[in-house]
Order: structure tokens, then sequence, then C-alpha cells
């Protein structure tokens, strides 16, 4: 009944704010990003030098799009530009790429959780590289840079060795045939299951028995889980589509590792993250952001997320509550759950005194109803205490909040009559 209860309380600021209009980004946030970009290596064409594919994708959602007068449609422009530099500064590659998105009015219903993917590919001799790829939203004249270092092996110079490591968001075999995507952002918090998908070089002359082994390093070095597998190794590119199962993660980066049994060096490595992708930005405490669920979740819902044994599980039983309250679950986007937190923040930021604003009386009718439409300021009256008055007209209510002590600690004159909140 609390949740029902809250949930259509949050649900009405929503209507309004979902209106497409021309101007501001219709979805997303400016923190979130418009793209993610994967740089992965593999042996070139002549065996000693590399082709880099560098995988692209665009979150068509945290674009700006505009209303083209003359064809009615909303449209995105963009611009990225792959710049890389060798060890000795010399521009290896200066390339720059337009694309233009279109959308109609039914289009960008869905636009929030729509993605493009691209994939570029250059030739480039062993080295050291800088690579620079630079993204633009001209609607909105923003522009992004991110900066990756980029080595590249001599692929010839040892008996074995190997590609970058591809993760890979999905796996399917279909009539004999091995079906991959990659996941370009390296956050697997939303993955069933891990896979990856690397290449490993024989540069000998005969067939190569070998033991790979593979570890998953966490914070300070630590080697959280090791595994091997066993393989045939035949002269030249060999194909490799391994389950990496079997660790309880939590959030935090980690780095995968992998060698060959009986050599002294690391064959290829990589970074990935562990994060839930639709966690609000301003959470940043997972136990803090459990016990702000006070006013929507109900008490023993809250105890059974904070029971879980290790971090991992209580991050899986958080995430699942609100999964299961999530009003559009086909959508990237909890509503409700950025909507609860984003009232959580503004409550904080604007109620804290002696305690924090979430927990305070004003916090708490806030995070429940929103904003009220009309409220009675009446800090200096001669006959009477410090005193607000919050009226909800929408939902005909009215809340009086008085403060007591003269310090700005100001408290609920009539509780609310309901079991679901207890006010202090």
């Amino acid at each position: 009944m609390r949740l029902l209860l809250l949930l259509a309380f949050i649900a009405l600021p929503l209507i309004g704010n979902s209106q497409i209009k021309d101007g501001p980004k219709p979805f997303g946030k400016e923190d979130k990003p418009s793209f993610f970009v994967d740089p992965l290596i593999f042996r070139g064409k002549d065996s000693t030098g590399a082709r880099l594919d560098l995988y692209l994708q665009i979150q068509l959602g945290n674009l700006m799009f505009k209303r083209n007068l003359e064809t009615e449609k909303f449209e995105a422009l963009v611009e990225y530009t792959v710049l890389i530099k060798d060890s000795k500064e010399q521009i290896a590659v200066n390339a720059t790429y337009p694309e233009k998105f279109i959308a109609g009015d039914v289009d960008l219903k869905t636009l929030a959780s729509s993605t493009e993917f691209r994939v570029k590919q250059f030739y480039l001799p062993p080295d050291i590289y800088k690579l620079e790829f630079i993204f633009r939203d001209k609607n909105n004249k923003q522009e992004t840079t991110k900066e990756l270092p980029l080595i590249v092996k001599d692929f010839k110079s040892k008996e074995l060795t190997a590609s970058s490591i591809m993760i890979l968001t999905d796996y399917k075999e279909e009539e004999g045939k091995k079906k991959i995507t990659p996941l370009i952002s390296s956050n697997i918090g939303e993955l069933r299951d891990l896979f990856i998908f690397y290449e490993i070089y024989n540069n000998s002359d005969i067939s190569i028995p070998t033991t790979i082994v593979y570890k998953i390093i966490g914070d300070r070095d630590a080697v959280l889980k090791e595994g091997t597998f066993s393989y045939l190794l035949t002269q030249g590119t060999n194909q490799k589509i391994e389950k990496l199962s079997g660790y309880d993660y939590t959030t935090g980066t980690y780095s995968l590792e992998i060698s060959s049994k009986g050599i002294d060096y690391i064959l290829t490595e990589r970074t990935f993250d562990y994060k839930w992708d639709n966690i609000p930005m301003n959470i940043k405490d997972l136990d803090a952001a459990i016990s702000q669920m006070l006013y929507i979740a109900e008490p023993d819902q809250i105890d059974f997320i904070k029971s879980a044994t290790t971090n991992a599980e209580k991050e899986r039983r958080f995430m699942k509550f609100w999964k299961d309250n999530d009003p559009n679950p086909n959508t990237v986007k909890n509503e409700t759950m950025e909507e609860y937190y984003r009232r959580v923040r503004i409550a904080t930021e604007r109620y804290s005194q002696y305690v924090e604003g979430w927990r305070t009386d004003m916090g708490m009718v806030y995070i429940i109803y929103g904003d009220p439409s009309n409220i009675e300021r009446h800090p200096f009256n001669s006959d009477s205490r410090p005193y607000e008055v919050w009226d909800y007209y929408d939902i005909n209510k009215q809340f009086v909040f008085v403060d007591y002590t003269g310090f700005g600690d100001y408290r609920l004159v009539t509780p609310i009559w309901d079991k679901r909140f207890k006010v202090r």
C-alpha cells in the first residue's frame, strides 16, 4: 500500500515533464554520456602491424534534437574526430565523421533508450600511441574529449601473442556460426553472463598445446578469481570465446589478465567496471540510499536489503526493489527511482539543519508529495512562533510546520495519519 500511494504522487510531475520541446535535451541529463568508445587491437594483414577496431556507441537519448521546420522532423547533428599520435607526437590518424540522426514525433518517445553503433578501422605499425576521441553535439555546441593510451605490439615478436580482449553483451551460436556483440561501455553491471572474445596468435611452425590462465584483479592488486583454459593452438590465428563465471562482483573497477603457463609475460589484459547503469548520479553511498527508502519501502523490505551478507547481494536486492517497481520496465530509465532520489537530493539541500534534510518533516513531505502548489511563510509574527503552510491543491492536502525552537527546525503540526510514515 505504501508503495502504490507514493508512486502515484511521484508520477505527477513526470507527466508534465514528458512533453517534447525544442531546445534542451528532451531526454537524459547533462551528466550522462553521449557516447562510449572502446579501441580493440588485433593482428593486421601483414602479421606484424595491427588493425585497430574502434567501437563507438552513441546514446541518442542524451543528444539534443531540434525540429527541422522544413521536414517537421527532429534532427540531432553530431561530429566525431579520431586523432592518433605516435610516440614522437607525429599524427598517424586524423579523421572526422559527421552524422545526422532523424526522428519523428513517434520515434522520440522511444529515443531515450536508443543507441547507434559504429566501427572504424585503422592500420598501425607497432608503437605506443595516444588516442584522442572528440565528440561534438552540434545542436548544443558541447564537445567532449576522451583520451586513451594505445599500445600496438609487434605480434610476431614472440611465440605466443594475443589481441585485445572484447567483452560481449551477447553470444549466440546459430547454424554453426558464432554471433557476438561487443560491450562498448566496459560496464558489466547489467550482464547476466560475462563472455569474452580474443585472439591468440601462434607464431611457431607447429601446433602448441597450452594452458591459458586468467585472473580477475580488484583493489590493491588482490586476485579475486583465477581459472584456466586448455587449448591446442594451431599455427596462426586462434579465435576464442570464453565464459567467466563464479565471482560475486561489487561496484568498482577490475582488471582481467590472460597469460600462458610456462611464459613470464602477460598475453593481454584490460579493465572493466561493475556498476548499475540506472542508479541516479547523486547516489554515491549504497547504505545511505537504502536508508533513504524510508518513505517508499516497508521496514521489512529495507531490513531485507540491509541483511544481505555481501555487498554484491545488497546491491542486487536494492536494484531488484526498484526494478520491480519500474513503471516502464522496457525502457532504460527507471523514472520512479530517478524522481525519488532527485527529491531526496533536493530535500537534503533545502532542509538540512541538525539532521539531514531528507530526515526532517519538511523533507519527508517534500519527498512524498513533491513541490507544494503554494507556500505561506510566517517567519516573524510577534504573536506566534515561525510557521509555514504548504498547500497541495491537486490532491486537496495542507501541511503546517512550526519552528518551536527558533533555529529553523520546522516540525509537522499534524502527523500524516498513515501507518506507513512514522513522524518524529
